[in-house]
């Protein structure tokens, strides 16, 4: 997550000129990274941008209204595309000097992204998509960042604000990177979220339902690859090419989104979850959902009620 340390070498320069949504601008030949600064509570502020714009929560919350879609939370750890050409209104209920809502938008040219997606579909197509499948847009895309994508977008920040003359070399090269891996996060998240819609026609839509229905039972790349009509290697390469991570991390992710929701409920104990969810050993599901969620099972339960 990012946090005010990384803004450092921000705050040793920018100007603070008004307390709702002050922007500071740091701009390369072929992209643009804002920091937006609210002090104070404000409703209803619009914003439109002309590009898709990646905006990435920072400090505080935000109440963002976008696309016709209901209200929702903007924290820290979130990201979200932007479309372009739409105002979106935001809300700013919690904004004070204290504890300021601090957010970064970054703008990419549009013409330079259609080229990485050029090459991308040309070189490493996605499996059954038509195209390709590689595309950078902006549909109200919310999703939370990833450690990766934290790295990376920190990384940004310090090229943007240092005083470098090579700096938009760097830049390009990490632009080209978290591209790529919001990419990734997207088709993760539109075959693998809730695949039973194109599973009939996608393989790794239709592996992403096999494995939905059937967590509880052990399984190996050997399986998955099957259900795909691949061979092993060439599945688990298509699989992580298309979407960031090796299929057995997304059986575990898949299994640790299950047991987060059993958790709600009190009257199921931690081993029976644990043996639901196909984990074989009690330690071994104890030290993945602390390794994926930071919490303990017993952790997460109690922090439910809190």
């Amino acid at each position: 997550m990012l946090s005010n340390s990384d803004l450092s070498s921000h705050f040793q320069t920018r100007r603070l000129e008004q307390v709702v949504e002050n922007r500071t601008a740091y701009t390369l030949e072929q992209s643009e990274l804002c920091i937006y600064e609210t002090l104070n509570p404000a409703y209803e502020i619009g914003l439109t941008f002309q590009i898709p714009v990646l905006a990435s929560m920072i400090t505080g919350k935000k109440l963002m209204h976008v696309d016709e879609r209901p209200v929702f939370e903007f924290l820290p750890g979130q990201s979200l595309v932007l479309s372009p050409g739409k105002t979106c209104y935001i809300d700013f209920p919690e904004a004070s000097f204290k504890t300021p809502t601090q957010c970064l938008t970054l703008g990419i040219e549009p013409e330079k992204v259609a080229e990485l997606c050029e090459r991308l579909n040309r070189k490493i197509p996605m499996a059954d998509m038509d195209g390709g499948g590689w595309e950078y847009n902006g549909e109200g895309f919310h999703f939370t960042n990833d450690q990766m994508i934290t790295q990376l977008l920190r990384r940004l920040i310090a090229i943007f604000t240092e005083n470098n003359e090579a700096k938009d070399f760097f830049a390009h090269l990490v632009i080209q990177e978290l591209l790529v891996r919001l990419m990734q996060t997207k088709a993760r998240h539109i075959l693998l979220e809730d695949p039973r819609q194109q599973a009939q026609s996608n393989r790794m839509a239709h592996v992403a339902d096999f494995v939905r229905k059937n967590l509880q039972n052990p399984l190996t790349v050997q399986d998955l690859s099957r259900q795909a009509f691949m061979s092993e290697p060439h599945f688990f390469r298509c699989f992580k090419q298309q979407f960031g991570i090796s299929p057995l991390e997304y059986v575990l992710e898949q299994r640790i989104k299950v047991a987060r929701i059993m958790l709600q409920a009190s009257d199921v104990s931690v081993t029976e979850i644990s043996s639901a969810c196909g984990f074989n050993n009690l330690n071994y599901f104890l030290k993945t959902f602390k390794r994926m969620t930071g919490l303990t099972p017993g952790e997460f339960r109690k922090s439910l009620f809190l």
